[in-house]
């Protein structure tokens, strides 16, 4: 008994499945690695830029906790101190601290934490007696 022969659309359809798999064509690989191209020019500098403001945010967060062991330093001692070494539980790191005189100029009656931090965009101050209207932190 002989088989009828199979439609052409059939015929096709079989032997370009056979075809397929031999592996990715040269369009095929060329394709996935520009996709792959255009997701990292996305994400690399989305990155770069949240890695950026995590640097920032740990510089911020060091002064912060400087000026308040510089309160707690003071309410002991009755006065603040200009080295970080004298207050209690300062763990910084990679972060540059530096303490001076506030506004008043004078580090007995005022303070000014100054930090900064290696891969940070930007530097913070801290004035424990800013002028009227202005904020006690800084990002400059």
């Amino acid at each position: 008994m002989m088989r009828p022969p199979l439609p052409r659309l059939l015929r096709t359809c079989v032997r370009s499945s056979a075809r397929s798999v031999d592996g990715f064509g040269f369009l095929e690989l060329l394709l996935v690695v520009a996709i792959i191209a255009v997701l990292a020019a996305i994400a690399i500098p989305h990155y770069a830029s949240m890695r950026s403001e995590a640097f920032n945010s740990k510089v911020e967060s060091a002064v912060r906790h400087v000026a308040t062991g510089e309160e707690a330093y003071y309410t002991t001692h009755q006065r603040y101190t200009s080295k970080v070494s004298d207050l209690d539980g300062m763990v910084l790191a990679d972060i540059t601290i530096s303490i001076e005189g506030g506004t008043s100029g004078d580090l007995s009656t005022s303070f000014r934490v100054l930090g900064s931090g290696s891969g940070a965009t930007h530097t913070y101050t801290w004035v424990s007696d800013p002028l009227p209207g202005a904020p006690h932190l800084v990002e400059n």
